[in-house]
């Protein structure tokens, strides 16, 4: 058996750029990976197909779900027919802008690599990855990266320190693709470079970085509003929205700040307030990864 624990991450800020011809859109973002965890576990069963045996109730059990189709994919192109069954628990929220689902599909991957004792090899690795989802090739090495194209080229980001977060999160989802068609439509494009990650250095987040996709969240869900404001009432030294959304994020100096912001925060009915950490650059192995037995 194998168990991979698949991170959450968060979005620094997001600029969309230009709309492509394939309908995806140009993006600059920073990716930081959190110290917040999904758990999948591959084990071998008879026949040739891949089963999910265990997994949240609002998420489907078959190859609509990106664990399945990145442990089908992974047995494709190494040429294997074997069963797997998976058992996947569910810590990250839905839908949140966390990166819940690309992630286990990373970990479906490096699991099956695992399980069967077979190599992908980097190239052939990613591009797989790619074929899932623009973040999926993120998680398989989760690190401070700076995200460009569709987020796939992603280019580590030096002397990233480890950072605390407060964050909010909601019992409701925001569709990705959606939240992109309504923001390219208001936006005037193609777009001029940012410099998100000029904000990004050894002091942690300097300055609130820009989110194109907040204001069509914000009008969708007021809640987001709300939640930056409570944020700021607890001291934050910067906040924002991750992703599409819609959890939103505070940044704090340690640990005790983030847990005293979250005893005082005033939540938007209905959202929880989660303390949880990010690794900085130069963290070694810091609980991500394979384990085999």
């Amino acid at each position: 058996m194998v168990r991979v624990r698949a991170p959450a991450k968060l979005n620094l800020g997001l600029s969309i750029r230009h709309r492509r011809s394939d309908g995806y859109h140009e993006i600059e973002t920073v990716f930081v990976p959190l110290r917040l965890f999904d758990a999948l576990e591959l084990r071998r069963i008879p026949g040739g197909a891949v089963r999910l045996a265990a997994v949240h109730p609002d998420l489907p059990g078959d190859s609509r779900n990106l664990a399945v189709r990145g442990a089908e994919a992974a047995l494709e192109a190494l040429g294997e027919r074997a069963g797997i069954e998976l058992r996947l628990e569910k810590r990250i929220p839905l839908a949140a802008g966390l990166g819940g689902g690309s992630s286990d599909a990373a970990a479906a991957i490096r699991g099956v690599e695992a399980l069967l004792g077979r190599d992908l090899g980097a190239g052939r690795r990613s591009r797989l990855a790619l074929q899932l989802g623009a973040d999926v090739p993120f998680f398989l090495d989760p690190r401070p990266a700076l995200g460009t194209g569709i987020g796939e080229r992603l280019s580590p980001l030096a002397e990233v320190p480890e950072m605390w977060w407060l964050l909010v999160i909601f019992p409701f989802g925001v569709s990705t693709s959606a939240a992109y068609r309504e923001a390219a439509r208001e936006l005037t494009l193609p777009r001029e470079d940012s410099s998100i990650a000029a904000l990004l250095g050894p002091g942690g987040l300097c300055a609130s970085p820009r989110n194109d996709l907040e204001a069509v969240a914000t009008r969708r869900h007021p809640e987001i509003r709300q939640a930056r404001q409570a944020l700021e009432r607890v001291g934050v030294r910067v906040l924002g929205m991750s992703g599409s959304g819609p959890t939103v994020y505070g940044s704090f100096r340690s640990r005790e700040d983030a847990e005293s912001g979250r005893e005082r925060i005033d939540l938007p009915a209905g959202a929880e307030a989660v303390v949880v950490s990010s690794p900085g650059s130069e963290a070694g192995d810091w609980g991500w990864g394979v384990a085999k037995w």
